[in-house]
């Protein structure tokens, strides 16, 4: 009997910190601690704006339309538009929309796969910070000057996240988001973030010059990277991103959210062997993040095994005490999240239903990502949600074939600036990531 009291006493431990303890843990370090604002630098660095792009004849021009908003000083930027090798008329309305004074240009990638599009553009930048978006993203005009005033901030800044969050979507995405949000302010403010995301996010040059090949979710990527080297990631309050591709249904949400979920899971695995040169914070969010993922659903579902065995055993006492303390927890972190304010809330209020939709599904995919990872792989190549006009992109997997079976490249153009120059590569020395700062 001993023996599963104390196991139960272990689960409840165990979903009591990851599920509640330590979001409240962050809090505490917020709250005891000065939150410093960000300010525009004097003298703005040089920023290297990349959009990998493929098949994006629907929303190139709209996205060119957003760059083009964007309030930076044109000579200390540079865009780059990296295609993959379009069948469609992506570079072909790039080339005719874009004027010779901008400092745009088209690279054309010898491979499509978002990793392989940045791996070949990368040694080709000039900026200090490079930054990534994606086509479905949208961003505030001032984000780059925001993201820019974050690094400003903190030299041990090396990775910046704008907030982000989708447009026209599900309820339940719209709760998901708002609460992952919240829980990254959290983690932000009380060191680093475990997660930035890819609608656009920035890094100092020096954090790498090419990602590794097998890499899945280039955003998970970055963060972890430099958390686990030492320095900070931070979730900007006042760079903004808005998403434009959303589930638009269950049937989208659920594997979106299963592969955004093994693509988190396989990240941090990556930096597993990291682990005893993290420092105490970085641990702790590593440990507790990978615990969300990997043992929480199994906790919940021992958790109320041997709880039905007590209360059979007429064990009453450990069963509401253990029930209580979790209730209890459960109380103090919904204050918690109410007080962590998004910079755009606007006291939207959610459904108790919608709660509850969204904890039981969020555990139904971790538990199903922990279940399939022995198993499951998946790349940068990956079919696209819906776009803005509701259209999907049904080449994607066809040309992914067509270029796997002829290695050759089928963009018209050569790397060319908007004026039809040509760019000459330029190769850096650096390695593809640094050492463990001492």
């Amino acid at each position: 009997m001993w023996l599963l009291e104390f196991l139960f006493l272990i689960m409840t431990l165990l979903i009591g910190w990851t599920l509640f303890g330590y979001f409240l843990f962050l809090w505490s370090k917020v709250f005891s601690q000065q939150r410093a604002t960000p300010v525009f630098p004097r003298n703005w660095p040089v920023l290297s704006l990349v959009i990998p792009c493929y098949n994006e004849q629907a929303q190139i021009l709209n996205k060119l339309k957003d760059i083009r908003q964007l309030d930076y000083p044109h000579d200390r930027l540079e865009v780059v538009f990296a295609d993959g090798g379009s069948s469609d008329q992506t570079v072909e309305l790039l080339q005719a929309a874009l004027k010779s004074e901008e400092p745009f240009q088209i690279i054309c990638c010898p491979h499509h796969g978002k990793i392989n599009q940045l791996n070949h553009v990368l040694p080709q930048l000039r900026g200090q910070i490079i930054v990534n978006t994606d086509v479905d993203a949208r961003l505030s005009p001032d984000a780059l000057k925001w993201i820019a005033a974050e690094f400003a901030l903190d030299p041990s800044v090396w990775v910046v996240g704008a907030y982000s969050h989708p447009t026209n979507t599900l309820e339940i995405e719209r709760y998901y988001w708002d609460a992952q949000n919240k829980g990254r302010f959290l983690e932000s403010d009380a060191g680093t973030t475990s997660i930035v995301i890819a609608q656009c996010y920035a890094f100092r040059r020096e954090l790498l010059s090419a990602f590794p090949t097998d890499v899945v979710a280039d955003d998970i990527y970055v963060a972890f990277l430099a958390s686990t080297l030492g320095y900070r990631v931070v979730y900007s309050r006042y760079a903004l991103a808005i998403e434009t591709r959303s589930p638009q249904s269950y049937t989208e949400f659920l594997p979106h959210k299963f592969r955004k979920s093994n693509a988190f899971l396989r990240e941090s695995l990556r930096f597993l062997y990291r682990l005893p040169d993290m420092e105490p914070f970085c641990k702790l969010m590593f440990v507790t993040r990978t615990a969300q993922q990997l043992l929480l659903p199994w906790a919940l579902a021992f958790w109320m095994t041997i709880a039905g065995v007590l209360i059979n055993l007429l064990h009453f006492d450990i069963v509401i005490m253990g029930a209580i303390f979790l209730v209890l927890l459960l109380m103090l972190t919904n204050l918690v999240f109410t007080s962590t304010r998004l910079p755009d809330e606007e006291g939207h209020h959610y459904a108790i239903s919608t709660m509850l939709i969204g904890y039981v599904l969020t555990n139904l995919i971790m538990l199903a990502t922990g279940l399939s990872y022995p198993f499951f792989r998946q790349n940068s190549l990956y079919k696209r949600l819906a776009t803005e006009t509701g259209e999907y992109d049904r080449e994607e997997r066809r040309e992914q074939r067509v270029h796997a079976r002829s290695g050759e490249e089928s963009c018209p153009f050569d790397s060319v600036y908007s004026d039809g120059q040509e760019k000459t590569p330029v190769s850096l020395d650096s390695p593809t990531i640094l050492e463990v700062r001492k």
